[in-house]
């Protein structure tokens, strides 16, 4: 049976630069010396953390602090740092979008938290709401420990909240005294300009974490990201950190690869990921009958798909497995975890047959499962 890979946010594999890496690696270990011999501390590797920081220079316009860098086993172990620092008891409240990053959601639940989902248009989370759900948990003794928000092409439907909406939320949160939590992890998954500046370089008095991660551009198997933010809770989020420390060996190898040919990379992948989200556009505005609505991400890796209200989505999504077409529901990314007629799609891993073909095979378990 073929298969339709369209459920897990990687990119494309044949874009891993094995050879890349493996060249890097013979450069920098000789370099390392005794330095794999020691624990790396909690901030990581220096000249990784560098890196990051022109990075962000590069995209942003100004760089981060390079000591108020910390380099972490992917971004997940940074969103979860973030929950066992502000989490102090069960019950605490997090707020962040009604639709959100499913890791995310069952990370902060593990940790004990209440999380107040707020909803969100074309535009991402909307103020009014955001106010709202503030009002309504402090007025219940449980003001919210922090904001959690994907506000560059948000996962799962891909919007890019706009600089005005940004500072709005910026202003809110300081009002109300509560720190942001930015998720930037698809901050280098461009396909159009459409760049927002990120939070953390607003000129704002208000608290703002920022986390960012390689896996959107590499792979997932590396694990390495990062997180910044200000002093005293960054040196705070620190002493909560257990595992001696992010490895040295991924991140010399990373920026050994990535030392001179970041930008060359980035557009090589970018262009694959560009032409298979094209056609997945393309493949699904073939079928409004069974696709009302799709998002138009200008970058990220994931297509947001609103189906006709009437769809039965446990059969569908058991006809479409049966048929080996892998696939996001909307319940997985709903901080309530209600079923609601939405799915994820992702397009960065299938190959273009694999969208050509699986897409209309998709809207076929769409028509054939409605109540």
């Amino acid at each position: 049976m073929n298969s339709y890979p369209f459920g897990s946010g990687r990119p494309d594999p044949n874009s891993f630069p094995n050879r890349g890496l493996a060249d890097a690696a013979m450069r920098i270990l000789p370099e390392l010396g005794g330095e794999l011999a020691l624990y790396p501390g909690p901030r990581g590797y220096e000249p990784m953390r560098k890196l990051m920081s022109d990075r962000f220079e590069r995209r942003e316009g100004v760089g981060l602090p390079v000591d108020q860098i910390s380099l972490t086993t992917g971004s997940m172990q940074s969103v979860t740092l973030m929950a066992q620092y502000f989490v102090e008891k069960p019950g605490d409240t997090i707020i962040m979008e009604e639709f959100s990053y499913s890791g995310t959601i069952g990370a902060y639940k593990k940790e004990g938290a209440e999380l107040i989902g707020v909803p969100l248009d074309e535009d991402g989370m909307r103020m009014d709401a955001l106010e709202e759900a503030i009002s309504s948990a402090t007025a219940r003794g449980k003001k919210p420990k922090f904001i959690y928000a994907l506000v560059t092409y948000q996962n799962p439907t891909g919007s890019i909240m706009p600089l005005d909406r940004r500072k709005e939320l910026l202003d809110i949160a300081h009002k109300h005294d509560i720190p942001v939590v930015e998720d930037h992890c698809y901050a280098d998954t461009v396909y159009e300009d459409c760049h927002v500046p990120s939070l953390i370089t607003i000129d704002h008095e208000a608290t703002v974490l920022h986390i960012e991660s390689l896996s959107k551009i590499l792979g997932p198997g590396v694990r390495e990201g990062y997180f910044s933010g200000p002093e005293p809770i960054f040196s705070e989020i620190l002493a909560l950190r257990r595992d001696g420390g992010p490895s040295t060996l991924n991140a010399a190898i990373c920026y050994e690869f990535f030392r001179e040919g970041l930008v060359d990379h980035l557009a090589s992948i970018n262009g694959i990921v560009k032409e298979k989200r094209d056609l997945m556009f393309k493949k699904l505005g073939e079928h409004p009958d069974a696709f009302e609505w799709f998002s138009r991400p200008k970058g990220g890796l994931f297509i947001w798909v609103k189906l006709p209200d009437a769809t039965d989505v446990i059969t569908c999504e058991q006809a479409a497995e049966s048929r080996g077409i892998d696939y996001a529901t909307g319940k997985a990314f709903h901080v309530y975890h209600d079923d609601v007629p939405y799915l994820r799609l992702a397009f960065g891993y299938a190959t273009l047959d694999q969208i050509e073909e699986g897409i209309p095979l998709l809207a076929e378990c769409v028509l054939e499962h409605q109540g």
